[in-house]
């Protein structure tokens, strides 16, 4: 069997093992509850959908272990090593870039969307108070850490080598996206991240997430590529998910402004913060595409 053949073997392996479970999990839980689980009031759920969402980010991790053990590929470039010289830049972008993003989008969603309201209105809570739950946030990004390995050890570090080892590196990244995007279809349609109430759902809100999957995955597969290591899109995944802009607003924004927020519709929110990602992923790409300076040495 050729290299190509095999590389697509294992992908192949790897994908199926990786969206079976919540093919399975979310309509079963949605038949037993009979409601979409994450747009429910119900508070018997609120300990299982949260333990299905950290639980299941794990999912693709562990898809990458049984691919390597089923198809005798062994952990040889499994992108766990700690490969920092020299490449720090990228240690630090992995914290700095998704709060600079989620900073804009929030700075962008008071230019256009919250009128009328001065910057000291809008973000009126900025004291030591919201500067400590902020650094407490962050602290607990440490914690998010765990659930976001489990899905970057399996995307960044065994489909997109594989992605990019059967089509040009663009290719990859807008394919990898979709692929990961698509993997949240059945939260989704659940209700997860966008609710059910939006115009357009449940399409709507998988075309949505599919965009801001493949953006991020320029970022993030650059992370990986350019340290080797898996680590640096895990910190990035965890301060993500722990950062956003809504959180922002919730640490820093007013009463007023929160209020506001919550008025909005999704795509209202949706578009700033497309934006930012979008000149996001453009760099990453640019960057991605350049080739790194011969290496005498090589991470594991």
């Amino acid at each position: 069997m050729n290299n190509k053949k095999l590389t697509l073997k294992r992908l192949i392996i790897f994908l199926v093992i990786s969206f079976v479970p919540f093919c399975i999990i979310v309509p079963v839980m949605w038949s037993v509850y009979g409601e979409p689980i994450y747009a429910s009031d119900n508070e018997a759920l609120a300990v299982p959908t949260y333990l299905l969402g950290v639980f299941g980010m794990m999912i693709p991790s562990i898809a990458n272990i049984i691919t390597r053990l089923v198809t005798k590929e062994g952990f040889r470039n499994s992108y766990l090593g700690m490969n920092t010289k020299g490449k720090m830049g990228f240690w630090t972008a992995s914290v700095t870039v998704p709060l600079g993003y989620s900073a804009l989008s929030a700075f962008l969603i008071y230019l256009f969307f919250l009128n009328g309201m001065t910057l000291s209105e809008t973000f009126g809570s900025v004291n030591l108070q919201s500067a400590g739950m902020f650094l407490m946030q962050l602290a607990f990004s440490l914690t998010v850490f765990f659930p976001a390995f489990g899905e970057e050890w399996g995307w960044r570090g065994y489909m997109m080598p594989k992605l990019m080892e059967l089509m040009p590196k663009p290719a990859a990244v807008v394919t990898g996206g979709i692929i990961w995007g698509l993997w949240h279809a059945p939260l989704t349609v659940a209700g997860h991240n966008f609710g059910v109430d939006y115009p357009g759902y449940p399409f709507v809100g998988i075309v949505r997430m599919c965009l801001m999957c493949t953006l991020m995955n320029a970022f993030l597969t650059l992370l990986t590529e350019k340290t080797r290591s898996i680590y640096p899109a895990a910190f990035c995944h965890a301060v993500n998910n722990n950062l956003g802009m809504e959180v922002l607003y919730m640490i820093f924004g007013s009463e007023t402004a929160v209020e506001r927020l919550d008025t909005l519709s999704p795509i209202q929110t949706f578009i700033p913060l497309l934006s930012v990602l979008a000149a996001v992923g453009c760099i990453s790409m640019i960057l991605l595409m350049k080739k790194d300076k011969p290496r005498s040495d090589k991470a594991a």
